[in-house]
């Protein structure tokens, strides 16, 4: 009797069993279907912002004047600010090795004055902006890198205290740090040998890709939304194309 007690217990335990696994299976097929539309618009937005900026870029008149060239970058940068995906797409088209910034000042010296210059704050006042905003964390269209450095216990506590202080990650706080102008007066300047890694020829001759895979730090759901953003982004291309 005892037997069959248990047996028609466990028998009683099945459809809830099976319930509960079809609930978690109806679940994840609706968070796929999530990520999918999340993947489909992030893929959207960046064709659109693509577009906007290429578009922008035929705009670049050459100027003698250095403060009609940092007025063309404001003016440039601020008509594809709104439709920016990703803070990371606005810094690469904006600030980026190719971005507006080097179209205009493709000279070192007028670059670097421009980085002194109150236009230039302007730029990254809209950035911050930017990376205020619930915006996706990784974009798809370009890779991630680490930076691993050396640094006494006491500066990195000051970091994490300064961090914690302000309520943003330590990431965040070290990106707005390199984001702002360097003071050449205080980099020291050693005649010792360079110690660690150097960004020199290796750096320029490898493309992002190689150096680091395009999901390289991305969490599952980043890599699953990234997969699916780069189908429907060469889907869209494709769809131009005809």
């Amino acid at each position: 009797m005892e037997m069959l007690a248990n047996t028609q217990t466990f028998g009683a335990e099945v459809p809830a069993n099976l319930a509960n696994a079809d609930s978690v299976s109806t679940k994840a097929v609706s968070k796929a279907a999530v990520s999918r539309a999340v993947a489909e618009k992030l893929a959207n937005d960046m064709a659109t912002f693509q577009s906007i900026v290429t578009e922008v870029q035929g705009k670049i008149r050459s100027s003698e004047a250095f403060e009609n060239r940092c007025k063309q970058v404001v003016d440039c940068v601020a008509e594809f600010f709104g439709a920016a995906p990703t803070w990371t797409a606005f810094y690469r088209e904006a600030l980026g090795k190719e971005g507006i910034v080097s179209k205009v000042f493709p000279d070192p010296q007028g670059y670097s004055a421009f980085v002194e210059s109150p236009e230039y704050f302007q730029v990254l006042e809209m950035l911050t902006a930017l990376r205020a905003r619930n915006l996706p964390e990784n974009d798809p269209t370009e890779a991630q890198r680490m930076i691993t450095i050396r640094l006494p216990m006491s500066l990195h506590d000051a970091v994490c205290r300064e961090a914690n202080e302000l309520k943003v990650s330590v990431n965040s706080l070290c990106i707005t740090r390199m984001l702002q102008p360097l003071v050449a007066e205080m980099l020291p300047m050693s005649e010792k040998k360079r110690r660690g890694r150097r960004p020199g020829s290796v750096y320029e001759n490898q493309s992002v890709d190689t150096v680091m895979p395009l999901t390289a730090g991305m969490d599952p759901e980043s890599m699953v939304a990234f997969k699916m953003a780069s189908e429907a982004s060469e889907l869209a291309d494709r769809n131009r194309a005809v």
